[in-house]
């Protein structure tokens, strides 16, 4: 017959090649039937090669690797203890619904490897491949009670920071420490207990941010006591005492307020504004530095119209003789005035 015009005539392959391929598709056929029939058979068990938290499960069935977690697997048992500054805050399991999920872990291993294509599966089984898989711990909980519980602990533990304070009920100052304020994170808490659950780990350390007050200890440097009774100033560095001066007080138709003051400015050679009706004829006029200024060279104002300052007067020093002021001798202001700063406590008592 003759050819069509386009056709090649494509030759037959030698007999031997033929039988080759026969054979060799023979084989793998039989390799597959091979294979599906291994997969099949091991169908109902763990891949070879996976563990829950540790213990190896391949090879058995899901009761079967049940059994042997239960008998390995360490039970937790131990509630959870927060532990913040020194005190621990139980988290019952029993409150919080704790169980170690089994069912799930012994699920989570069977499907392991057995979500992949079939044919790779079968080949995986006609070469022996293993599956490296740890399935780790998987608990069940309601995180609701858990955040109930870290909230209750929150109302516990959370605090506004306090200053440090000064007290002179002794008649010296005692500096009462400052103190952090506590904020717990409830959610960041919550997110610790969980992370802690499937473990053997049972303390865990609260969350919580600290609070800096506003004012610490080491923010209190110099402190001044002026008893009126005695008409001295006692200059202290923190609770030790550097130096005291004589000084005057306000005389008894003016005179010197008691109570916690500081340092609200200073002042060398200031010009004294007199606005007291005390001032008479010198009242509303400004008088500049010099010899006729009652402030002397040194002010430091306690606010109030009130300060400590030098005076021009030195007799008058031990005696109630000031319009409230608290008066000191020329050279003392001085070294008052270079040994202070704006800020510092003043505390006057009888």
């Amino acid at each position: 017959m003759p050819r069509r015009p386009g056709w090649v005539r494509i030759p037959n392959p030698p007999r031997a090649v033929r039988i080759a391929f026969a054979w060799t598709v023979l084989v793998l056929a039989v390799v597959l039937v091979v294979g599906a029939g291994m997969e099949l058979v091991a169908s109902g068990k763990i891949n070879p090669g996976v563990k829950v938290d540790g213990v190896p499960v391949g090879g058995k069935t899901r009761a079967q690797a049940r059994q042997v977690l239960e008998n390995k697997i360490k039970p937790l048992d131990a509630n959870v203890q927060l532990a913040f500054e020194g005190k621990q805050y139980a988290v019952d399991l029993k409150a919080i619904g704790f169980r170690i999920n089994m069912d799930g872990m012994v699920q989570e291993a069977f499907i392991s490897g057995k979500q992949s294509p079939g044919l790779l599966r079968i080949a995986r089984r006609l070469i022996g491949a293993r599956t490296n898989r740890d399935v780790p711990v998987m608990i069940s909980c309601d995180k609701a009670q858990i955040k109930a519980r870290v909230t209750a602990i929150a109302a516990q533990v959370d605090r506004h920071p306090t200053s440090a304070s000064i007290s002179i009920v002794s008649g010296e100052p005692n500096i009462v420490p400052s103190k952090m304020g506590v904020r717990v994170r409830v959610d960041d808490t919550v997110a610790a207990v969980l992370k802690a659950l499937p473990t053997e780990k049972r303390q865990v350390g609260l969350v919580a941010d600290l609070i800096t007050p506003e004012l610490v200890d080491s923010d209190i440097a110099k402190i001044i006591v002026i008893h009126q009774k005695q008409f001295r100033l006692y200059l202290y560095d923190r609770e030790n005492e550097v130096n005291s001066f004589m000084v005057a007080v306000g005389m008894p138709q003016y005179p010197t307020p008691n109570g916690h003051f500081n340092i609200t400015y200073k002042e060398r050679n200031p010009t004294w504004l007199p606005t007291s009706e005390w001032a008479k004829d010198k009242q509303g006029i400004p008088q500049p530095p010099g010899p006729n200024n009652p402030l002397g060279g040194y002010w430091m104002d306690l606010g109030g119209g009130i300060g400590i300052h030098a005076t021009p007067f030195p007799n008058s020093l031990g005696s109630q003789a000031s319009h409230g002021c608290i008066r000191m001798a020329s050279d003392d202001a001085g070294t008052l005035f270079n040994a202070v700063k704006v800020g510092t406590p003043v505390f006057i008592t009888d």
